[in-house]
């Protein structure tokens, strides 16, 4: 099984989480995070779920560390919808450059800059 595959339900949740506590559905995205804290302990008792116990961990860890901190909404989608987000996110940014005429190196180092600085939410 794909290393990533074992993760898409845990991603799909916590990314569900983030989405609804966004979009201020707030009701929703605590019903995401119920069934993430369900998951978790269904993989506590199961032995073969080693690795997505831990995944899971780590996710849930991250949503309580950022309600503690109020931080909530710095969150970022994780997994594949993650990395397809911040691909076109970067996408966006370099054509939004190009478009306002800055020269290459600019928008290199710009689109460089931003992809280091991305994902400061940990």
């Amino acid at each position: 099984m794909d290393i990533h595959s074992k993760y898409k339900f845990s991603d799909w949740l916590y990314n569900r989480f983030v989405e609804n506590f966004k979009k201020s559905n707030i009701s929703q995205a605590f019903i995401y995070l119920e069934i993430l804290s369900q998951y978790q302990m269904f993989a506590k008792d199961n032995r073969k779920l080693s690795d997505q116990r831990r995944h899971i961990k780590e996710l849930y860890n991250t949503i309580t560390k950022a309600l503690k901190e109020k931080r909530v909404h710095k969150l970022y989608l994780t997994g594949e919808e993650g990395t397809e987000t911040f691909n076109r996110e970067m996408k966006a940014y370099e054509t939004e450059l190009r478009e306002n005429g800055f020269s290459e190196d600019y928008i290199t180092q710009s689109v460089s800059d931003r992809k280091i600085n991305y994902y400061g939410n940990s």
